[in-house]
């Protein structure tokens, strides 16, 4: 198959560039960033702006039989994907998130695809809403096109993807924590999540590409199982042979004490948990075991990046001070 990925340059994106390739089908990647290192001589890279329709429109010369697109943010470059590609590619995957589910009045968790059709949008969305809230707009115009214009889309939704190169640097921010000894605030310890492990997104791709009917429908991805924070944490700090120093206090405590809640990025309110279960119906999901992929992509980070720290890093001495302080009052 001729399969064009938009956005396949880093991490997932990255991921799934080779493994499509390894499995014998003809890639092209599409980014500013593009020509990278580190992917195979046989993956054609197309430089390109992705919000630039005319540049867009370069890689519909030729038709293609698959197009993952990990790069639209909103509706206005949906739309332009949807015109420039509509009757030159066989399958359209659109990556959103899972985050479109926070902009829903009324979802609750597990998060259900049937959620996004049922629930209307929140009526007042604060800033920090922004992406959930773009990527739900693009949804609308790519299911809108397969309605109304036979354009043969589909939508994965991806909670937190954990992996090696991950540019967020959020799990690394709790690893790195680990490696050092000191106390860990764990607000939300108890609330579950559902990671997904990038290698598994590149196969999650693949499962979509060969399921046969994908078009119109939406699907969560992820792990099997959810994780709640504090089972995250101890995992990790298992593999790391690391015995954890995690500190419980309440979110007002550590509020009124000037707490930098970026520190800990996957804190939550509340569980928020995707439910896989029509993947693993109609696409025979079944993901890596966490201990598996935590552990890989753990050595990764301790034994081959050579980047920066977190920038939330930069205050950790004010924790481990607030840390102190918490002990005392204990």
């Amino acid at each position: 198959m001729k399969i064009l990925i938009l956005g396949g340059t880093s991490f997932f994106g990255r991921e799934t560039a080779i493994r499509l390739q390894q499995a014998g089908n003809e890639v092209t990647v599409f980014s500013r960033r593009a020509p990278v290192d580190g992917l195979p001589l046989d993956i054609r890279q197309t430089r390109g702006d992705r919000t630039v329709e005319i540049d867009l429109s370069r890689m519909s010369v030729e038709p293609w039989d698959v197009v993952i697109d990990n790069i639209c943010y909103n509706a206005e470059d949906a739309l332009k994907a949807v015109n420039v590609f509509n009757g030159r590619v066989g399958l359209y995957l659109f990556t959103s998130s899972a985050s479109i589910y926070s902009v829903l009045e009324g979802s609750s968790s597990p998060f259900r695809e049937t959620q996004a059709e049922l629930l209307p949008l929140k009526a007042q969305l604060k800033e920090k809403y922004a992406y959930g809230l773009g990527k739900y707009a693009a949804e609308k115009e790519f299911l809108k096109a397969f309605s109304e214009r036979k354009f043969p889309a589909a939508i994965v939704r991806p909670p937190v993807v954990i992996g090696p190169n991950d540019p967020t640097l959020r799990a690394y921010s709790y690893w790195l924590r680990l490696a050092d000894g000191g106390p860990l605030f764990l607000p939300g310890f108890a609330f579950s999540n559902r990671f997904v492990f990038s290698k598994d997104m590149a196969r999650f791709f693949e499962a979509a590409i060969y399921s046969g009917e994908p078009y119109g429908k939406a699907y969560n991805a992820g792990d099997s199982a959810a994780l709640t924070l504090d089972d995250f944490v101890k995992v990790s700090a298992r593999i790391m042979h690391r015995e954890p120093d995690i500190l419980y206090p309440d979110y007002s405590w550590l509020k009124e004490n000037g707490f930098g809640f970026e520190a800990t990025p996957f804190t939550m309110g509340g569980d928020f948990v995707l439910d896989v279960s029509k993947a693993e119906k109609e696409l025979n999901w079944a993901s890596t075991p966490a201990a598996k992929w935590l552990e890989e992509t753990i050595n990764w980070y301790l034994f081959s990046y050579t980047g920066p720290a977190p920038a939330n890093y930069s205050a950790r001495k004010a924790e481990l001070e607030l840390a102190r302080k918490w002990k005392l009052k204990l």
